[in-house]
């Protein structure tokens, strides 16, 4: 709870007092915010959510929309759930544990937990995560209740904060080969599908770049080996 409350809390404050205050821009009730950051816990898939009630999209289509946007948290859940897991855990544990996956506290305790014993590692992630769940619900409030005091290009600018954030710690904290390959393919793979299909780019990205790294360290590793 102690490290939550530091640079990664300040941030996650910031991106959400943007959102809160995007949201109030566009008429989406307050208890949306709210809830949503909640239930969902996604930024990228909040705002895809407020852009698309703006417009009046249909429910099944919003849905299905939040959906792609948030697959990046399969990944995420199936490399961080081995590291969390100890027979005395309980069963229900792991449920709760996949519902705080998120960006930040992926990064955090995939940083910190293989240096944990393994029966701490849970109880350091929950209270990480409830701890900048808390923040980031405070700041979708705050930004919602202040939202005519920002201008709307301020409010952009925050939302972005967390995802520049994240980028330059996931950088930072590069310690294997086959990561560095990962953000290198993933960074060339973005802007080049963006200039063909904005709408595609992150997903087509994602899955290319992701392939085209996995293929270069197995390719390269056998050459080496």
């Amino acid at each position: 709870m102690r490290e939550a409350l530091g640079v990664q809390a300040s941030v996650l404050a910031a991106s959400y007092i943007g959102f809160g205050a995007l949201a109030a821009t566009g008429g989406v009730p307050i208890w949306v915010v709210t809830v949503s950051t909640l239930a969902l816990w996604a930024l990228p898939g909040q705002l895809v959510m407020v852009e698309m009630w703006q417009i009046g999209a249909p429910l099944i289509a919003v849905v299905l929309a939040v959906m792609l946007t948030n697959a990046r948290f399969l990944p995420m859940t199936v490399t961080l759930m081995p590291l969390l897991r100890d027979r005395r855990h309980a069963r229900w544990t792991y449920y709760l544990a996949a519902q705080c996956i998120a960006m930040s506290s992926w990064v955090l305790s995939m940083r910190r937990c293989p240096d944990m014993p393994a029966d701490e590692r849970m109880a350091y992630f929950l209270g990480l995560s409830c701890v900048i769940l808390a923040v980031s619900i405070a700041g979708g409030v705050v930004g919602f209740l202040v939202a005519d005091s920002i201008p709307a290009i301020m409010q952009i600018g925050l939302v972005f904060l967390a995802p520049v954030y994240f980028f330059i710690f996931l950088i930072v904290e590069i310690r294997s080969r086959l990561s560095a390959i990962a953000v290198i393919c993933g960074g060339v793979a973005g802007p080049l599908f963006y200039v063909v299909t904005p709408q595609w780019s992150v997903l087509a990205a994602g899955l290319v770049g992701g392939t085209a790294a996995y293929a270069i360290h197995k390719f390269t590793g056998r050459a080496h080996a």
